[in-house]
């Protein structure tokens, strides 16, 4: 009788040890892994501007209309023009930018789960994943939609 009942405790422990564990494994690395890819979409963002209100889980951008989107070529050539200025030269030509864009407030309701990423802050030009509590007055944001949901939102700077 204890021989039977070792070798079902025995039996069973091996049964039970190979069942899913492999599979949990894989499947806890895909999750991590999927986890740490931040993917954002190619196309331009549907909104950019500054947020004016955050009340809840809602905010007020004021979005900027009729900004002239520049290309890569065209970004790295602006870049290149500005290194030469001072930095009280560029904080100008900025503000003096601004002041041309016109700007229409939009309200916004972001669900949770909703993907707000900003730049990692090592020079890197990488992305990292951040909170909700980032979004405040007078940050400036860009917004991807997917029809009435947003896609994703990006913090790009005060």
């Amino acid at each position: 009788m204890k021989k039977l009942a070792t070798m079902f405790i025995l039996s069973s422990v091996i049964i039970l040890s190979g069942c899913g564990n492999e599979s949990e494994s894989d499947q806890l690395t895909n999750l991590l892994s999927e986890e740490s890819v931040i993917v954002t979409p190619s196309r331009p963002a549907d909104l950019n501007g500054i947020i004016s209100i955050t009340e809840g889980n809602k905010i007020i951008v004021k979005n900027e209309v009729g900004k002239e989107i520049l290309s890569e070529e065209e970004q790295a050539q602006k870049k290149d023009e500005r290194q030469n200025m001072t930095q009280e030269e560029r904080q100008a030509l900025r503000a003096e930018e601004k002041e041309e864009i016109e700007t229409v407030d939009v309200t916004i309701e972001i669900p949770v789960g909703t993907l707000i990423i900003k730049g990692s802050g090592d020079g890197s030009g990488d992305v990292i994943k951040t909170s909700f509590e980032e979004l405040k007055k007078g940050i400036y944001i860009s917004i991807w939609k997917n029809g009435d949901s947003i896609e994703a939102i990006k913090i790009k700077g005060i």
